[in-house]
């Protein structure tokens, strides 16, 4: 069974917007990495960053909500209204 088109299309736009969002992001917090003076780990850990300045927390678990997003849709769309 063919998914139909318009969750296709609503899947590669959720995707295409995911992937705007990340680079985006990645582009700030390449800025931001180069700014950071500080030198104590401790302190950078306080803030929420590593030593090298990039923040602790990735990028993955917006993949991972967007795969879940999806995947909702998905079976959202497959369920038949039993009447």
């Amino acid at each position: 069974m063919r998914h139909s088109l318009y969750l296709n299309l609503a899947v590669f736009f959720v995707r295409a917007d995911i992937r705007r969002e990340e680079r985006v992001w990645l582009a700030k917090s390449r800025r931001t990495s180069s700014e950071l003076p500080l030198g104590n780990t401790y302190l950078l850990k306080d803030i929420g960053l590593n030593i090298d300045g990039r923040p602790l927390c990735s990028a993955e678990p917006r993949d991972v909500a967007a795969k879940r997003r999806v995947r909702h849709l998905r079976r959202a769309c497959r369920v038949k209204i039993a009447t």
